[in-house]
């Protein structure tokens, strides 16, 4: 039999089984109806649909009579053919299986052809390659059913996940890993913080530590690659900023260390470069790191200051909100912790209590919503005797519990330090 035979026994076995179940096949089956290739076939599901929808009972009687009142009238004979190519009620998702697959077939040539037109066209290629890519993931899904399991029937699959090894990375600090776990893959991680208190430096740490499990893409929106390179290098060898910052104030001993970290630092974390960053930038720059190594952790500093094009007639704050959800999109597409360093509002600094809260998160409510974690920073950098302490606050903690910690700010070393938990 012929691969149109093939799918044609397919078609009429599907509304065959359909019509054997009584209908009940159309709340079982995760089944598009574009994907019949005959019109006909199309119609007969989506009047089935519209039936089960009204209460009415399926059979060949009933199916006949409201087909024959349609807007594409239906041979009657169709029915009796399709009750022949289907053996019974439980062949169903076989079928439908077969009739996904051929739609997928299609709309992957037409989408060829569509990319292959794209390609003569002009403009950036990185963007007519996300194009691409998006026309591919929006039309080639294949429509699989979803079967009903209970917990019973689960469980012993979670419970053998139990003598697995995390999968989290740990960040730099044992007393923060102790309330949220780590970094986990597939989730949205959001530091916020007024300017000045230290959720750069916090990123950047965090970066460190994924880039020792692959590859890290960093988009630093406020910071140059060299601006990082510096971040990086008094972080690793301890050697003040200030120097680092004005080159000539460098000693030998700052010389022997920085020749000393070239020879060895061979961390795969790379800075995006581009002046203006989107998020179809963020998602094509990351899967060019993750074409080097496989990727760790993206990080992105910070949200307020993502791209807006120009076209874009939406307020601020629904672009931020899309930015967000986004973000938290490509974590799960990746399966990797996405860090989202987020601007906070003034208003704080006018309450009696100065510390941040949920509420500060600057422009949008839904980062809350989005993220698995946020961390708000406080520092009071007016009074040197206190500009050290970083109070750092775990506002929302989706797989644990919230909290506070204090750690040491060491700035003129780009770097935080473990203190005393609480504050």
């Amino acid at each position: 039999m012929g691969q149109i035979d093939e799918l044609e026994q397919a078609e009429l076995g599907l509304i065959g089984s359909t019509i054997q179940s009584a209908g009940t096949v159309l709340s079982e089956l995760d089944f598009d109806p574009t994907d019949f290739r005959h019109p006909v076939m199309e119609q007969t599901w989506r009047i089935m649909s519209a039936m089960r929808h009204d209460g009415k009972p399926i059979d060949v009687v009933t199916l006949s009579n409201e087909l024959s009142t349609s807007d594409m009238p239906v041979d009657p004979a169709l029915l009796y053919r399709s009750l022949e190519a289907a053996p019974s009620a439980a062949s169903a998702t076989y079928y439908a299986s077969i009739v996904s697959e051929h739609a997928a077939r299609r709309r992957l040539a037409t989408v060829g052809r569509a990319i292959t037109d794209m390609a003569q066209q002009p403009g950036n290629i990185d963007n007519l390659i996300d194009q691409a890519r998006k026309r591919l993931d929006q039309n080639t899904r294949v429509n699989t059913t979803s079967p009903v399991q209970y917990v019973w029937e689960t469980i012993d699959d979670t419970i053998e996940t139990f003598d697995q090894d995390d999968t989290f990375i740990p960040t730099p600090w044992v007393s923060l890993n102790e309330i949220i776990g780590g970094l986990r893959p597939g989730a949205l991680y959001t530091i916020g913080a007024r300017p000045g208190v230290g959720k750069s430096v916090l990123g950047v740490e965090l970066g460190l530590a994924m880039a020792q499990h692959g590859g890290v893409a960093m988009f630093s929106l406020e910071m140059s690659q060299d601006d990082v390179n510096k971040r990086i290098l008094s972080n690793q060898q301890e050697i003040p900023m200030n120097r680092l910052m004005s080159p000539k104030e460098l000693t030998e001993a700052d010389y022997r260390k920085i020749a000393e970290w070239r020879q060895q630092y061979r961390r795969p974390f790379a800075v995006n470069k581009s002046p203006e960053t989107s998020i179809t930038e963020i998602r094509r720059f990351a899967r060019n790191v993750d074409r080097r190594d496989p990727i760790a952790g993206v990080v992105v500093d910070y949200l307020q200051l993502m791209a807006q094009a120009p076209q874009d007639r939406r307020s601020r704050q629904e672009f931020v909100s899309d930015m967000s959800r986004n973000l938290k999109l490509l974590a799960m597409e990746l399966d990797v912790p996405v860090v989202m360093l987020s601007q906070l509002n003034r208003e704080s600094t006018s309450r009696e209590d100065s510390r941040p809260k949920l509420s500060d998160l600057r422009e949008s409510g839904s980062i809350e919503q989005d993220s698995d974690v946020v961390m708000l920073l406080h520092r009071d950098i007016t009074d040197p005797g206190k500009a050290h302490d970083l109070q750092m606050i775990i506002a929302k903690n989706r797989h644990g519990r919230p909290g506070g910690l204090t750690f040491d700010f060491a700035g003129h070393y780009s770097k935080i330090r473990e203190q005393h938990n609480g504050f």
